[in-house]
């Protein structure tokens, strides 16, 4: 409910309207740390659903990559988003899904285990929208970094992904 607030904010900054970068950074950190205690307390609690196993990461994906094309389309921020950098984070995100949703059609179920790499991820992806909207000087190293490791975990979900078609035990 928060990533439309987000994206008003995020498009409203000018260097005259820093509070609209404030509110975006506070409206952001709100929905990541709202969703990591949503995911926690159902881990906790024993309340895992599969709608929250699908619904989860999707609205990780959502919010980041949706901060990212406005983060992008936005050149307002000191720490300009290149607009190649959301094309290639969202073209990963949208192979491993059509990835993921083949080899459960054709192969037999998904076996859905988080990576290391994929969690490694989202906490840089996060940490670079937030680096953003922050305007340290270190923004743009972040953003490749975060890059670098998004490839990293493309191909490592990939792997397992081929693996997994691969193995006897598919049917």
């Amino acid at each position: 409910m928060l990533i439309p607030v987000f994206i008003v904010l995020a498009m409203s900054y000018t260097r005259e309207q820093q509070w609209a970068r404030h509110a975006a950074l506070a409206t952001f950190l709100i929905a990541a740390i709202s969703d990591g205690i949503d995911g926690f307390v159902a881990r906790a609690y024993n309340q895992k659903t599969k709608l929250g196993a699908v619904l989860d990461p999707l609205a990780d994906k959502l919010l980041l990559n949706l901060a990212f094309v406005f983060l992008a389309v936005n050149k307002e921020f000191a720490t300009p988003v290149p607009y190649w950098f959301p094309v290639l984070i969202l073209g990963r995100d949208a192979i491993i899904v059509m990835g993921s949703y083949l080899i459960n059609e054709y192969f037999g179920p998904l076996r859905v285990r988080p990576r290391l790499s994929g969690k490694l991820t989202t906490v840089l992806q996060m940490a670079s929208v937030c680096a953003v909207l922050l305007e340290v000087h270190f923004a743009y190293p972040l953003l490749l970094v975060t890059l670098a490791v998004s490839v990293v975990s493309f191909f490592d979900y990939v792997y397992q992904g081929v693996k997994q078609v691969g193995s006897e035990d598919m049917g």
